[in-house]
């Protein structure tokens, strides 16, 4: 660890959580240097979604480059951007009816929501904006100062043209009333432009929004002109099941970011998908150097037309995503003594233990038993699950098994 701490910033993060060096991964396993293997159930932050080296992904990878083909392209037509326009088209937006442009905005969700902001200010003139407690949009100026999940860190930059409503797991008379009222109203005498909501919130904890609330969203923003985005950079591309988290609830969002898992294999990657009738943008009004990352063009579209021209998938994630909650559900009965809170929509999901150093211990010993999760939430007191959709069933049985003797051990030490 020498050259690390010798040479490497104090921001590092996640290497404090899992101290080891990692050289090797296959699909839902990392090995370290010392040949000692881990059940990733964190995949990337979710940017992992398909696994580690998909070998799907990787042969088409080094196709790509042993072809001499385009690497770096800014926005210029390419084949590679061509077949990935074509294959979102015939896979996600025609089968959901969503008429939508594919903005390509750069290599990072932050970058999309910073794009998707603009375009709302743009369009409506108004650069007040709604969000929700729990809501993470990036680390980016704009969009930290709207994620109301960073309020109180030195990092966050919080505007005074932005207010953040409670999330809302059962709809109530009172939630309507509130977000229709607070839409009404003036931010520091801004009038608000739009609303950005994570559909399933992920780092506020692993939390779906009830889909009559997100209905109402979209009736009182159309009959304000407001917008809704709708921040799928970590629940969208399949992690809940359907492609978009949001799918079911009629939230019908006007802009939709997306990023983390689009690639497939974890390269960088961004787009907005936007409503083409709101398509104002200028030419070049809206810049970035990594917008045209065709290798990642190429492995998106193998990943798009192998697992989202028909419901396989989906259904999978579905089960995988039950046999997770009713692990967790057990854990809960046999160790929270009815404090525990089971959380998640398909395969994002949370263990809400209430208490931060307990959250901590269960990631640290899970770790110790090749297990890695990590935790999320107000005050992280939340271990969530973000394992690769494509995990093994043997594999998916066994994290949950070694996640049950780490909850053990950290609740009986307490």
């Amino acid at each position: 660890m020498k050259s690390f701490d010798a040479l490497e910033s104090n921001v590092r993060w996640y290497c404090r959580r899992w101290p080891t060096v990692f050289t090797a991964a296959s699909g839902s396993v990392i090995t370290d240097e010392n040949g000692v293997e881990y059940l990733d159930f964190f995949a990337g932050a979710g940017a992992l979604s398909y696994g580690h080296n998909n070998p799907l992904f990787v042969e088409a990878a080094i196709e790509h480059l042993r072809s001499g083909r385009l690497l770096h392209s800014l926005d210029t037509f390419t084949v590679e951007k061509r077949d990935f326009l074509d294959t979102i088209s015939r896979t996600i937006l025609a089968p959901r009816q969503l008429d939508m442009v594919v903005q390509t905005v750069g290599p990072t969700g932050a970058t999309a929501v910073e794009a998707a902001l603009q375009l709302a200010q743009r369009l409506t003139g108004h650069r007040a904006v709604l969000g929700f407690e729990g809501g993470y949009h990036g680390m980016s100026y704009r969009a930290a100062s709207i994620s109301a999940s960073m309020a109180g860190r030195e990092t966050s930059a919080h505007l005074k043209d932005f207010v953040a409503l409670p999330y809302v797991k059962h709809v109530t008379d009172a939630d309507i009333e509130l977000l229709d009222a607070t839409l009404r109203a003036t931010v520091n005498g801004q009038r608000i432009g739009v609303v950005i909501i994570e559909p399933t919130q992920g780092e506020g904890g692993a939390r779906p929004f009830d889909p009559v609330y997100l209905a109402a969203i979209r009736r009182i923003t159309s009959e304000l002109g407001i917008l809704v985005i709708a921040d799928e950079i970590q629940a969208g591309v399949g992690r809940t099941g359907p492609f978009f988290s949001f799918e079911g609830s009629s939230l019908d969002p006007d802009i939709i970011c997306v990023s983390k898992s689009i690639s497939g294999l974890g390269l960088p990657m961004a787009i907005n998908l936007v409503r083409r009738s709101l398509d104002t943008w200028n030419p070049g009004e809206f810049s970035g150097t990594f917008r045209g990352n065709n290798l990642a063009f190429k492995t998106s579209a193998t990943m798009l037309n192998h697992y989202w021209s028909d419901a396989t998938l989906e259904k999978n994630t579905e089960l995988f995503g039950h046999t997770t909650r009713t692990a967790l559900e057990a854990m809960a009965e046999s160790f929270g003594a009815g404090t525990f809170d089971v959380r998640g929509n398909g395969m994002l999901n949370g263990l809400d233990v209430r208490e931060t150093e307990l959250a901590t211990a269960i990631s640290r010993h899970a770790f110790e038993r090749g297990l890695i999760v990590e935790t999320c939430g107000p005050g992280d007191t939340i271990v969530k699950l973000l394992t690769p959709l494509v995990i093994e069933p043997a594999q998916l049985d066994e994290g949950l098994r070694r996640l049950a003797l780490a909850v053990e051990q950290a609740t009986s030490a307490r």
